[in-house]
């Protein structure tokens, strides 16, 4: 039977390019260091990525709006903070500009060339999305305030949409001059382009309208400069999901009038944070409380209006596409002819291969927690990911016997790892499977489908021949018996208990995972003291999702301050349809009688809440750890601090590796 039986591993030709497969490597890595970022790509190219998309906008990045005589340069064609680079109708504006960006990118375009993939440079501009940090000011169509950072963005001039045109041309022709197989440009997520493209964000009544008149622009020079060899793409906003934003059948115009000018249309929805102009939408880069394939819909309107219109051309969908099983079935549905993704890459950078290959099942799968965006760049579920041959880890000279004590995420990542080198591993857990507290936590609604985390666990340490032995306390006899060259303790944390007087029992969020409950039909107060991440929303979910009155308290200015925004987003409007009383800004003095006292934070204002329960979601502290001699033994994860799962399976995986 062929392997083309499977659509994503059938060949398709795009302009004068035939990628080998269906998957495609969309842009993420501007986090990832220089340094990093080759080795990174090369691991993901050589396992099948048909095309990769890099971003390479540096050139408009930093638009000026200054005329030509104020521009200091960048020399270096690096990043500076105080600096604004060459005007684009400065002739240093490519001559040293974007040839120094070029040295860059072209390597970058080089390194997953040499493997077979189509290297793509993506050009974009944040507009309205600039951050503070930096010294650029914001820029957009109209005034109207971005969704991520709340700036108000400077309207361009006729003139300076102009100056603006110049940069993105300029930009593309060093991309297809550097190498590269191609150039797409960005018109999605609130950026700058989707703005013009909007009726809502873009209110200009002069040429530049919203609707596809700059896009059009753009395309035409665009393809002037760079001829009809390199293929040119568009990322295109399916959807705004705001009353007199785009809707699915406008993108669907504008897809239209833009098909001529295109070798392949990408297609996505979502903005940054999972707002828009204050209201919830998608977020871009959805977090696990997002369905899966939020823009696959929108591309089944564009792909049939297209049609219709006889503009047929090579769809690409991108958005929380994380399993074979379902990119497939967009392919066969017809809805696309290729299956972007990002963070699917990151998890599992054998994603391309193991899909084409009908092995699908061995997929490491993203759980969409994106602690990639946060940390650059860090995955729990690859913990290799950013860092490819830093933990590859040579066979042991003299291989040892070492006892990992406890299955969580750092316990049984050393143990893998460490096995898989060539040690004698004996894995201990109190408990009856691997897991540890993520196991407890992946049972609740909220983080089902971080479950396939625990799988990943479960796997490693059975193909890596890990001595597990459940149920096994881990006590001074034990480990006598054992007799261990090398114990590595990774035993945990407990819950911090309430640092406040109390007259009855008090729950935590551990208790609730185990099954414990309040009594029936009492008002509960959540406690979530200064704890900025998910615990206080974990608890607050499984006690008002049984129909339980609820007020959820922070000490702190607001609620999930150190949660991802895209996943704050969707964790506040979850919690809200459940009914949750947020407060903030508020302490706990006591529980009496059935009165919790509170105090405000900075006001010192006393206040009472009337509540039958409480539950205290305020974090844990490291559960203790035997002495022992410090050659001899380790301390890894929450037992060494609490902290992130990330930050446990990547401390596993590096004590594995060099142990």
């Amino acid at each position: 039977m062929s392997t083309w039986a499977n659509p994503l591993a059938q060949p398709l030709r795009i302009g004068s390019r035939t990628l080998r497969n269906r998957m495609v490597m969309t842009p993420h890595l501007g986090r990832l260091g220089a340094g990093r970022l080759p080795a990174y790509l090369s691991r993901r190219a050589e396992a099948g990525v048909a095309m990769a998309i890099l971003p390479a906008g540096m050139g408009v990045m930093n638009m000026p709006v200054y005329p030509p005589d104020i521009v200091a340069g960048l020399e270096a064609a690096r990043g500076d903070q105080d600096g604004v680079p060459y005007h684009p109708r400065d002739e240093r504006y490519e001559t040293k500009l974007l040839a120094g960006l070029g040295d860059v990118f072209a390597g970058f375009a080089d390194t997953v060339q040499r493997h077979g993939a189509v290297a793509i440079g993506q050009i974009h501009h944040p507009g309205a999305e600039r951050s503070w940090d930096s010294f650029s000011p914001a820029l957009a169509p109209s005034a109207l305030r971005g969704d991520e950072f709340g700036t108000v963005p400077h309207a361009l001039s006729g003139t300076e949409i102009g100056n603006l045109i110049e940069g993105y041309v300029g930009n593309a022709g060093s991309i297809a001059a550097n190498g590269f197989d191609g150039v797409e440009l960005h018109a999605s997520h609130g950026y700058l382009l989707n703005r013009f493209i909007s009726p809502y964000y873009n209110r200009r009544t002069d040429e530049w309208a919203a609707g596809s008149t700059l896009l059009v622009r753009l395309l035409e020079r665009i393809r002037e400069r760079i001829g009809s060899t390199p293929l040119l793409g568009l990322r295109l906003q399916v959807s705004e999901e705001i009353e007199g934003g785009l809707t699915p059948e406008m993108s669907a115009r504008i897809a239209c009038d833009i098909a001529p000018y295109l070798d392949y249309l990408s297609v996505s929805i979502g903005n940054h944070n999972g707002l828009r102009n204050g209201r919830p939408s998608t977020p871009y880069t959805s977090p696990w409380l997002t369905a899966h394939g939020p823009a696959v819909d929108g591309a089944r309107a564009i792909r049939t209006a297209l049609a219709e219109a006889g503009l047929e051309r090579p769809l690409l969908v991108t958005g929380r596409i994380t399993t074979a099983a379902f990119a497939r079935e967009i392919l066969e549905r017809g809805d696309a002819d290729l299956i972007g993704a990002a963070r699917a890459y990151i998890a599992d950078p054998d994603f391309a291969a193991k899909a084409i290959s009908g092995r699908g099942e061995e997929i490491a799968l993203c759980i969409g927690c994106n602690e990639c965006v946060r940390v650059p760049l860090s995955c729990p579920v690859n913990p290799d990911a950013g860092r490819e041959g830093f933990h590859a880890g040579s066979a042991p000279e003299s291989p040892k016997r070492i006892v990992v004590v406890g299955a969580g995420p750092a316990g049984a990542t050393a143990a893998a790892k460490a096995a898989e080198r060539g040690h004698e591993v004996i894995l201990l857990d109190r408990e009856d499977a691997v897991g540890g507290t993520l196991r407890r936590l992946v049972a609740s609604p909220m983080l089902e489908e971080w479950s396939a985390l625990v799988g990943r666990l479960e796997r490693e340490v059975r193909a890596t021949g890990v001595d597990f032995r459940p149920g096994t306390e881990a006590n001074e006899e034990t480990l006598a018996e054992l007799a261990p060259d090398k114990v590595i303790w990774a035993v945990g944390a407990e819950p911090l208990t309430a640092p406040f007087p109390v007259d009855a029992p008090v729950l935590t969020t551990s208790d609730l995972l185990v099954g414990r409950r309040p009594p029936a039909d009492v008002p509960v107060v959540v406690v979530g003291g200064p704890e900025t991440h998910l615990e206080p929303f974990i608890a607050a979910e499984l006690l008002a999702g049984e129909g339980r009155r609820v007020w959820l308290l922070t000490e702190r200015h607001a609620h999930g301050e150190d949660v991802e925004p895209r996943s704050l987003s969707g964790l506040l409007s979850r919690l809200s349809k459940l009914g949750v009383e947020f407060v903030s800004m508020t302490a706990v003095t006591a529980w009496s009688k059935g009165v919790v006292h509170t105090e405000q934070v900075f006001s010192g204002a006393a206040g009472e809440i009337p509540a039958g329960a409480v539950v205290t979601a305020i974090g844990r502290v490291a559960n203790p750890v035997p002495a022992g001699d410090e050659g001899e033994a380790y301390v890894i994860g929450d037992a060494l601090a609490p902290r992130r799962i990330t930050h446990a399976v990547l401390e596993g995986r590096r004590f594995g590796a060099m142990i």
